[in-house]
């Protein structure tokens, strides 16, 4: 028996009573602290300390660090490597239209060239259609009185047109006047008298002469204007 109650109302006190054996009595005593210290310990508790140790962060911080530059410095390098790949694509594009344009360029002045040329060879040959007639009535109209040809003949072809102009005439006064006219035509230059001599008409005697005359339309030929233009470097 534990305990019993001195009175029976609800405010009696309980007496508790040991009737335990003296040596179990001391064992009770003991056990009965562990067991409040056990049972009111309750969830174990746990600290967390951290200590600052120098030789461990800044090493492990620069690690860190270096870290973040290299990926930083990766992911702009790549980021500049796309920028340059996107203008090199761009660039490339409108190489590939200039070269279209430039091409079209080339194909123009290809067509200009050619009918630059058709025009130079029709105006070549109006030119010298018209030529041979202005010359024939120069020279005709050049003719003193009492003066006469007999042939026209062609020393050298155009580019380079020289005539040789034979005729009589009745004295050397006329021929001198037929010199003379010869050179202020507008077809005609370096007349140069080749020859003269006396010669019977029936009852008269006159004068052959044979004369040599250049075109005033001649083009310089092709190794005389390279040779003027290397004197005059």
């Amino acid at each position: 028996m534990r305990g019993a109650s001195a009175g029976g109302g609800p405010n009696a006190k309980m007496i508790k009573i040991n009737l335990l054996p003296p040596e179990r009595r001391k064992k009770a005593r003991k056990a009965a602290p562990a067991r409040k210290r056990v049972g009111g310990a309750g969830l174990p508790s746990f600290k967390l300390q951290l200590k600052f140790d120098p030789y461990v962060v800044v090493p492990v911080a620069v690690v860190v660090l270096v870290l973040v530059l290299i990926g930083g410095s990766f992911f702009w390098l790549g980021l500049k490597e796309k920028i340059i790949k996107t203008a090199r694509d761009s660039m490339r594009v409108e190489l590939n239209q200039l070269n279209l344009v430039i091409t079209r360029i080339e194909n123009l002045k290809g067509s200009t060239k050619e009918v630059r040329d058709r025009m130079e060879v029709v105006l070549e040959v109006d030119k010298n259609r018209f030529l041979w007639p202005r010359i024939l009535d120069d020279i005709s109209s050049s003719l003193p009185r009492y003066t006469w040809l007999e042939t026209i003949s062609e020393i050298s072809p155009l580019p380079q047109l020289v005539l040789r102009v034979e005729g009589n005439t009745m004295s050397n006064i006329l021929l001198s006047e037929l010199l003379s006219n010869l050179e202020q035509t507008e077809t005609l230059k370096d007349v140069h008298l080749i020859s003269s001599a006396e010669r019977p008409h029936g009852a008269y005697q006159t004068k052959y002469f044979v004369i040599q005359v250049a075109s005033a339309f001649n083009q310089p030929p092709a190794d005389s204007t390279a040779g003027q233009v290397a004197s005059a470097k």
